[in-house]
């Protein structure tokens, strides 16, 4: 049961980076988009199209994080569902699971509307200004929660 248990926990702690990682990654490249953006429209919408895999990246390790988890819980009967610690981290992470599904894929779904749509982007429009002023605000507030997370996951406080 303890090699169950510590396998769950390394795919745990795989799946909350990747999907960390990820949204870093999601969160750099899209600064390079809005540069590139600005600049040469047609480099811009290259480079979005590339960060289209980056959902479905996060859409695995979810399924990771989520699946170790609940194998974790099965193997200690619980334990940790009592704690401080796990109450507040387990809050986190579904915030940051339904500000990504709702705040950041509205945004995302918004942008590649408007871009779809205009075949000249300005990006003085005031809808592409809102767009990325959310979306840098979206990845702000995910890295913070993904950093608070990793602190309650190391430090276990009660």
């Amino acid at each position: 049961m303890q090699t169950l248990y510590y396998a769950a926990l390394v795919t745990h702690i795989i799946g909350l980076t990747i999907l960390a990682g990820s949204t870093l990654m999601d969160y750099l490249v899209s600064k390079k988009f809005w540069q590139q953006l600005i600049l040469d429209r047609e480099r811009g919408v290259a480079i979005q199209e590339a960060m289209a895999r980056i959902p479905l990246l996060m859409g695995v390790s979810l399924i990771l994080l989520i699946a170790s988890g609940v194998t974790m819980m099965g193997i200690t009967h619980g334990v940790f569902g009592e704690q401080l610690w796990f109450r507040i981290k387990f809050g986190l992470v579904v915030i940051i699971i339904l500000n990504g599904m709702i705040i950041g894929r509205r945004q995302t779904m918004k942008l590649k509307k408007i871009i779809a749509s205009t075949p000249s982007i300005s990006v003085a429009d005031e809808s592409l200004i809102k767009i990325r002023s959310n979306l840098n605000l979206f990845h702000i507030i995910q890295l913070t929660l993904f950093v608070i997370v990793f602190v309650l996951s190391v430090f276990k406080f009660n």
